[in-house]
Formats: structure tokens, sequence, C-alpha cells
């Protein structure tokens, strides 16, 4: 028997089976495997009761992911987010439920409630099954670009927000979740985005009310000009000429109303950051894997490799040579050591691009199937 990953062609879910394995240890650390990129996964029972059924679905740039398993704790780390993946996921317990824990603080989420995780943020998620001995949960994986113009200030979302179920907003929005789970693989491409963008739309809405933030809102306008900057700087990464004088230029803005948009980060500190992630992409990168450090810095817009490994090592906690590293031993591939070329070709820009923005296609989320 082997199990390999197909691409999903035909606009039909994508299933994972553990029963499709030898053993359910086996089923187990291909799941590891299959999230390594995301979070740490750790079994709470009997190794020899595991058991996943999941599938997942594509709903434009974001994915509906429907799955019953037994209970798991599933921990990410200040190197996981390192990696790049940069969403947010809508999360609903149908069955059973979790416990987040951020810090010092623990939330709780009952089968009904649903929460909004920040995954730019640490934390540690622990499942509590239902009566049945399994945890039942449905989620929506949303990219940050399809969120960001839609809160007033993105950074600040929290790591967890929980909308109880006896809340109109979380029966509302649980519902809407459900009825999306029940039509989705019926509507075509085109729907399918639509609905995403209708329940990001919601998520956003509701989920604001609900978190610890006294913060005055801007108006809508400020929102969209706030996003049309991100996305211009998005575009322009590698760039010499980004900077919070030609932004403002660019935009006909006061440097002082430029820092208000920015706040309570800074313009340039964004840029910096975002150009961080990119390098953090491009330095795991298989395309990338004959590039030097003093290559990803300097097209990343950084003035020497001691300046970015410097800035690197403040962002991610760890160098860019531990990053390349990790990623070499995860993907068990040696290191190129062809000479560096100049620049990327369309597909290695292609991918880089996916990781940096939209959401990414995560190896998580490939189909796995049975051959005799």
């Amino acid at each position: 028997m082997s199990v390999e990953a197909a691409p999903n062609t035909d606009g039909q879910p994508l299933l994972f089976d553990t029963a499709a394995f030898a053993s359910p240890q086996q089923g187990f650390e291909r799941l590891c495997e299959l999230i390594v990129d995301i979070c740490d996964a750790a079994m709470l029972g009997e190794v020899e009761n595991f058991r996943v059924v999941a599938s997942t679905l594509h709903l434009g740039n974001a994915l509906l992911l429907d799955g019953r398993s037994s209970a798991l704790r599933y921990n990410r780390t200040p190197e996981h987010i390192a990696r790049g993946l940069d969403h947010f996921q809508l999360v609903m317990y149908l069955g059973g439920g979790a416990e987040f824990i951020v810090g010092e603080r623990t939330f709780l989420q009952r089968a009904g409630d649903v929460s909004l995780i920040n995954m730019s943020k640490p934390h540690l998620t622990r499942e509590i099954p239902g009566d049945d001995g399994v945890a039942r949960v449905l989620s929506f994986m949303l990219p940050r670009p399809l969120l960001a113009p839609l809160f007033a200030a993105i950074e600040n979302v929290p790591t967890i927000t929980v909308a109880r179920r006896e809340t109109a907003f979380g029966a509302l929005i649980g519902e809407h979740m459900l009825a999306l789970k029940r039509y989705a693989a019926q509507l075509t491409q085109a729907e399918r985005q639509a609905a995403a963008q209708s329940l990001a739309q919601l998520a956003a809405g509701g989920m604001d009310s609900h978190a610890d933030n006294t913060a005055p809102l801007p108006s809508s306008s400020q929102e969209a000009l706030r996003a049309r900057i991100k996305r211009h700087i998005e575009d322009n990464l590698s760039t010499a000429s980004l900077d919070v004088t030609n932004l403002c230029r660019r935009f006909a803005l006061s440097r002082a109303s430029l820092y208000r948009l920015f706040a309570p980060q800074s313009p340039a500190s964004y840029i910096q950051q975002r150009r961080l992630h990119r390098a953090f992409a491009i330095l795991v990168s298989p395309a990338f894997r004959p590039w030097r450090i003093i290559d990803v810095a300097v097209e990343c817009q950084f003035s020497s490799d001691a300046t970015f490994i410097r800035a690197f090592r403040r962002e991610f906690g760890l160098t860019p040579g531990e990053a390349r590293e990790r990623s070499l031993r995860t993907s068990n591939a040696p290191p190129d050591d062809r000479p560096a070329e100049p620049r990327p070709d369309a597909e290695a820009a292609r991918w880089v691009a996916e990781l940096t923005g939209a959401i990414p296609q995560l190896s998580a989320l490939r189909t796995i199937r049975q051959e005799k």
C-alpha cells in the first residue's frame, strides 16, 4: 500500500482519512508531516484509537475544512508563524470543543460557539472530545488580504475572539457557516468566492464587537485607503524607492496622516516586517535554494547581510541560515551548491507571491488516496 498526494482538479472536496494507512500510528505521523508548517500536533488519547476523517474544499482563495477526529493538541509557535503562512481561521465545533491558551489566558469554546483565530500570533489549542469520544469541527481558513480591509486595525485583532452561541451574532454566524458547508460543493467557483467574501465581511463586522478593543474606529474611507497602501507595499517590496516619503507623495498624504493610518505601528516598521516575511518565504522555497543569504538581503532591500540577519533574528527568533536549514531538514532535500541566479524565474516568483500574499497551497490540504 502506498499513500500519495493528488491535485484537486474537479472542484470537489479533498479527503484525508487515517483509515487509508496501515496503522493509526502511521496515520498520525502522516498528519503531523502534512501540518508541520502550520503547527505541532500531539495526541491526547491512546494511539491505537486515533482516527481523523477530514475534507477540504477551495472557496476561491479561502478554504472550508470539515473534520471528525480524536482529540488533539495543536501548538502554533513563533517558529511556525515565521514560515509565512498568514491567515485567519473561523472555527465552530459541532461536537466537543476546545481550550485556547494564549500566554496566561485560557479561552473556552463549546460546541456551537464560533471563534476567530488570528494565526499570526502564537497559541495552544487543546481539543475537548464530545460524548462520542471525537471532536467535530467546521472551519474556514481566510487569507489576511481578504480580511485586512474589513478591520479597523488588523494588526490589533486579538489572537482569539469567541462569539457565544447564546448571542444573536453567535447564532447568526454559526448558521451562516453551516449553510455554506451544506451548499458549497454545489456552487460555481465564482459563487464560492462570493460566499467566502460574504463570510469574511460577516466575521469581521461582528467579531470586532466581541473583542476587547475600545480604540475608535476610522472611517470606511480610511480603511479603504489603508488597504490600498498595503497592497501597494506588497507589490513593491523589492523596490528601493518604497519608503515613507514616496508613500506620502503617491497617496497625497502628510507624514502625520500616514502614521495615523498605521498606528500603533509605524509605516517603516510595517514595510520592514513585510520584507522580512518575504525573505523567509524565499529562504524556505526550493526554487530559491541556490541563493546566498546576501542575495536574499539585497532582494529584500537590506543594506548588508549583517543588518538583515539582526532584523531577521529579532522578528523570528532564528537566523536566516537556521530558517533555511530547518526547511531543508523538513523536506529531506540536500542543499544545492549551484551558483546563485540573479533573479528567480516566473514560476518561483509566483510561488513567493502566493506564500506572502493570498493563502498558500498548503501541503496539509492535499488529497490523500490509498493505492493497493
